[in-house]
């Protein structure tokens, strides 16, 4: 696939994401004029850029769904229930027929058939449509032939400005995009303003066209041909038979040869009699010359200069491109910190100075870039409200679904791991958690069940929730299940938590029934699995009759982090700074206090205490200080006894590979600028552990 067809799919998806929020947004607050709009331009412009790479069935339907949309806009149809439910389909269909345009496939009898049946809806939701049409009714325009019945024939006037080729747009794609809204009956190249060759500049631009051309398009219609390169020419349209703005045309002409003479030479329409009615009345043509001065010239494209204004605006970039800059920049932080472990050796002050300048650097360097990888999840996450929709529609239940925190950032490769998770809980809560209206009404809740995703930035983590208040887990299958499985013994007590967490077990599933949603015992192990690939962590609370609520964590990036270097025992370690609430020397007050356990009393407050030496079965410490890393994840605290404290160090994880990817507590590694190997802590992980073996 080349640049241009990329860009197109990207434009594509992006204006299909607009027009399916919109129709989502009206369902849940209601038919407003910023939602009608929304879907109009998405249907204009996938019309339009599909154009211009000649995919006719995509041009063909989506004039017509965009036809129907103007006159929405217009007020002379109503935007009903049944119209935005249709409107869901046209998305469906529109994006089947990108896919298969871009593969160079014809449409198969499926898709015809469904092409043809959502045209025909629309076609009777038009204002004055028969109840019944034709099922054999083409879906294009009828531009050729006899029958003009309700056409008109209009003059294009339009010459490229020196700058056009700027606009990074072709006129060929313009010219076109023409045949989809007539005929052209005359065109005329106009060549008269190319300079001798000695004076061209291949840069700048010196043609023009003269069009004929018969249409049942408005004059907003065939303006819009233009959209995209409005600012870069000189444009006038008008009705052949309008002799006044022909005449102004002609008068305001800047071609070097007549463009009259050229007009008539070519057969334009009702030019030769205009030109013979000038010829015999030449005090009349001085009268009309004279008016034509003072008449106002044709709406021209810029109607006045307006002083330029400095505007932001969005760059489309491929992810590998900002992958590869993270890649370099992870290996100049790396090249840096052995700089400075020279400097420091070599006790050069001023090499240091240098270091440090450079490390700041790379450190807004990097946020930058980082920042760039960033996004809004909501954007993404709009798209599980179709989700909902339809799978509460499939299983007859009536869901009110909520997004709260979307403007939360998140690394972009994060949002798109997620995505597959968060859609199969959702699917469960709605299948499996929310009860039937009848059954709700019967328990005295509302008849709509209330699903929410929620996400909020804490501790260095992002939290994503997913709530609802429908039945809740059942406690007692889901061990009875566990047990019938051999997942536990009969005999093993868990507590609530535990118990919760067996669904994530492969093939455990409580559903009464399969069906083609869920029900089978498949995928929330992988849920789990992929959650867990990210170095993120899930926790499942739930209450019989009130409903669950899965709290998932997450990473903000996975390429480069702040971290904190501590050492235990021989090892480093890199503790992320985010989760470090303080540190602490762990003095004979505090392990006179500890008398053998394992916690200390931090201001009034329990601490528990993970030995990192015991832990990872560290050789002993030749170090005299012993030093307490208070971290927090979630609503626990840990503190972490290690023996050094190095401070604040930019850590560029490098996996470990498959040796040491079962390793408990280790979530990576890095290197040091002595070319050391530092292991990233897992701090989740170790929670756990900890939080296992103190229970």
């Amino acid at each position: 696939m080349n640049e241009e067809l990329k860009l197109f799919c990207e434009d594509v998806d992006e204006q299909l994401t607009f027009m399916e929020n919109a129709l989502i947004a009206m369902q849940e607050d209601g038919v407003d004029e910023e939602g009608i709009g929304a879907l109009f331009r998405a249907m204009h412009t996938i019309k339009g850029t599909a154009g211009m790479f000649g995919f006719d069935d995509v041009v063909s339907f989506t004039h017509i769904a965009e036809s129907l949309l103007s006159e929405v806009r217009d007020g002379k149809v109503e935007l009903t229930e049944e119209m935005i439910d249709t409107f869901f389909k046209v998305k469906d269909h529109v994006q089947k027929l990108i896919d298969i345009a871009i593969e160079n496939e014809s449409l198969d009898e499926s898709t015809k058939a469904t092409n043809d049946e959502i045209v025909k809806i629309l076609k009777q939701m038009m204002p004055g449509a028969k109840p019944q049409e034709s099922d054999t009714e083409s879906t294009t325009h009828d531009v050729s032939g006899d029958n003009n019945t309700g056409k008109e024939l209009w003059h294009i006037s339009f010459r490229l400005k020196p700058n056009f080729f700027s606009s990074g747009m072709d006129i060929i794609s313009i010219l076109n995009f023409f045949p989809m809204l007539g005929e052209i009956k005359k065109i005329l190249f106009i060549d008269s303003n190319i300079p001798d060759i000695k004076d061209i500049e291949p840069t700048e631009a010196y043609i023009g066209y003269e069009i004929e051309f018969l249409s049942d398009a408005s004059y907003s219609e065939l303006e819009e041909i233009f959209e995209f390169v409005i600012d870069d020419i000189d444009l006038h349209i008008f009705k052949a038979n309008d002799k006044d703005m022909l005449r102004t045309l002609i008068e305001n002409s800047k071609e070097s040869e007549n463009l009259m003479d050229k007009l008539v030479k070519n057969g334009f329409s009702n030019l030769s009699s205009l030109d013979k009615e000038e010829e015999s009345t030449p005090q009349k043509t001085i009268a009309k010359k004279s008016i034509a001065k003072e008449t106002p010239k044709i709406k021209d494209s810029k109607k006045t200069p307006k002083k330029e204004m400095r505007k932001s605006f969005s760059l489309r970039v491929d992810s590998s491109k900002i992958d590869q800059l993270i890649n370099q920049i992870s290996e100049m932080v790396i090249a840096n910190a052995k700089v400075r472990q020279r400097a420091d050796t070599l006790d050069d002050n001023e090499l240091s100075e240098s270091a440090i300048i450079l490390s700041n650097m790379l450190e807004e360097i990097r946020t930058g870039i980082m920042n760039i990888r960033m996004v809004q999840v909501g954007d993404s996450f709009n798209k599980f409200k179709r989700i909902v929709h339809d799978i509460a529609k499939k299983v007859e239940k009536e869901i009110d679904f909520e997004i709260v925190g979307g403007d939360t950032e998140l690394d972009k490769m994060v949002v798109e791991k997620i995505s597959d998770p968060l859609m199969h809980m959702l699917r469960n809560s709605i299948d499996h958690g929310i009860e039937t209206p009848e059954e709700r009404e019967a328990l005295g809740k509302s008849r709509k069940g209330h699903v929410v995703l929620k996400t909020y930035p804490d501790a260095g983590t992002i939290v994503i929730k997913i709530s609802d208040d429908g039945k809740g887990l059942p406690k007692d299958k889901i061990l009875e299940k566990a047990i019938a499985n051999g997942l536990i013994s009969e005999n093993q007590k868990l507590n609530d938590k535990e118990i919760y967490n067996l669904i994530f077990a492969a093939g455990l599933s409580t559903a009464e029934k399969v069906s083609d949603i869920s029900g089978r015992g498949v995928g929330m192990d992988v849920v789990k699995r992929n959650i867990e690939s990210l170095r993120g962590t899930v926790d499942i609370d739930s209450k019989a009759g009130e409903g669950s609520v899965f709290t998932i964590r997450l990473p903000l990036t996975l390429a480069i982090i702040d971290g904190f270097l501590v050492q235990s025992g021989s090892t480093k370690y890199i503790i992320p700074l985010e989760m470090i609430q303080e540190c602490i020397e762990l003095d004979d007050h505090y392990k006179k206090e500890m008398d053998g356990n394992d916690f200390i009393n931090l201001r009034d407050s329990m601490l528990p205490l993970l030995d990192i030496r015991e832990y990872f079965n560290e050789e002993a410490s030749q170090s005299k200080r012993e030093n307490v890393v208070v971290v927090r994840y979630g609503d626990y605290k840990v503190g972490m006894r290690v023996d050094e404290l190095f401070g604040e160090f930019q850590t560029v994880i490098k996996p470990l590979g498959e040796v040491f990817s079962n390793v408990p507590g280790i979530s990576g590694g890095t290197i040091l600028g002595s070319g050391e190997i530092a292991l990233i802590f897992d701090i989740p992980k170790l929670m756990e552990y900890k939080i296992r073996e103190t229970n």
